[in-house]
């Protein structure tokens, strides 16, 4: 019968995402793969902070929610399949921020406080940082139990979470000279 067109229906396909696990910021790029019931290949693309290749390797560029979308349009037997979405969440990465213990005589200028950051990733550093954390000085009990603790705090990131270590300062007593006595 020329010129008319069976309309056959398309196969219906259905797709599924490969279950991703947990990740953090500074995890190495990972693969994500999808199946499509016709077996035709699936397209994958992300959303949010993270990029994919061609061959579906996606890098994490920082914390947060990453959407990640399988697309099939189909073909001449299959339907184009609903696409299917799967979100990853991106955990911070932890830092730890230290406060150097210190020694001073009493009496004296109080020495600087210095802070040792232990868990970049890609190389970053305390510029990478929104806001860097300050140390200050707190006193703790009273007495003869009385201390002066180093406290840090008040860092921000979007990448990552904080770990707090205080530090001491140690006060030393102006003693009189050991060879000063008669």
């Amino acid at each position: 019968m020329a010129g008319s067109a069976a309309l056959e229906a398309k196969e219906a396909q259905t797709i599924k995402i490969n279950r991703i696990s947990a990740k953090k910021y500074g995890d190495k790029p990972f693969v994500v793969t999808a199946k499509a019931s016709s077996k035709l290949p699936v397209s994958i693309f992300v959303n949010g902070p993270a990029s994919i290749d061609k061959k579906g390797k996606i890098t994490i560029k920082g914390a947060g929610k990453v959407r990640v979308f399988a697309i099939q349009m189909g073909d001449d037997r299959y339907a184009t399949a609903k696409p299917e979405i799967a979100t990853v969440d991106i955990a911070k990465a932890p830092l730890i921020i230290r406060a150097e213990d210190k020694k001073m005589k009493e009496g004296e200028k109080i020495p600087d406080f210095t802070l040792i950051y232990k868990g970049f990733v890609k190389g970053e550093s305390v510029k990478n940082l929104t806001k860097p954390a300050v140390a200050k000085l707190v006193e703790t009990g009273k007495g003869k139990r009385k201390k002066q603790k180093i406290i840090p705090s008040g860092s921000e990131s979007m990448n990552y979470s904080f770990k707090y270590i205080s530090g001491d300062l140690e006060i030393t007593s102006k003693k009189r000279s050991f060879f000063g006595r008669n």
